[in-house]
């Protein structure tokens, strides 16, 4: 089978090798290039032992800021740039809310501030505006990629994203019963007919609706 690989993984991954070399300074040299999407529609999400199992290997981490970022998209759904792109000053403590004032479509989101993701706030050291600053730049991460893959592949799930994890957000708003309006808000999409792709149930959730009907036997 041919290898897929994403424009926006080999080029992360190129540039990360030249700043590795310091061939490069503070800027991204591919920042701006458009980006193809392969299969946008695959649908991937983890139980709650693949999950755990993943945040166990997050832990043990050598990137000091894994174990937070990944934790954080999980209890979110952010996607991965609204959530290395984070500041101090987006997060309104009182009221509880999160605001992301840039998304993919040009508008600002506001999050609520679950208990879940208040302790976890509570846990990262503040040390510039940024919640993830990279220790070498001081500035968000352009990328995290090299410190996820070697999480995954420990984890034995080499094939899960980290766009997957807003996929498993989603789920877990659906088999919670959240309407799809509650989920498209959350996520953030601009037309109901997004969030439908996310509208999939768990294998233990359609075991248990499947139920029901055994109860007319009784």
């Amino acid at each position: 089978m041919p290898l897929q690989i994403s424009l926006s993984s080999f080029k992360n991954s190129a540039y990360n090798l030249a700043n590795d070399f310091e061939l490069l300074q503070d800027y991204n040299p591919c920042k701006g290039v458009k980006e193809y999407e392969l299969n946008n529609q695959r649908q991937i999400f983890l139980s709650k032992t693949q999950a755990k199992r993943l945040l166990q290997e997050v832990n043990k981490s050598q990137n000091e800021h894994l174990k937070y970022i990944i934790p954080m998209l999980l209890l979110t759904g952010a996607r991965k740039r609204e959530g290395l792109d984070a500041t101090w000053s987006d997060f309104d403590m009182l009221n509880n809310l999160w605001t992301i004032p840039i998304t993919k479509n040009g508008k600002k989101r506001i999050l609520p501030i679950t208990p879940p993701l208040k302790d976890l706030l509570a846990q990262i050291k503040k040390q510039t505006k940024y919640l993830f600053a990279s220790p070498k730049t001081k500035k968000p991460y352009v990328s995290i990629f090299q410190s996820w893959n070697t999480a995954r592949i420990k984890a034995n799930l080499p094939e899960v994203r980290i766009h997957d994890l807003r996929h498993t957000y989603a789920s877990a708003l659906v088999n919670a019963k959240c309407s799809l309006y509650e989920v498209q808000v959350l996520l953030g999409h601009s037309t109901a007919k997004m969030t439908q792709r996310y509208a999939h149930l768990s294998n233990e959730s359609l075991m248990n609706a499947a139920s029901c009907a055994g109860r007319l036997l009784k």
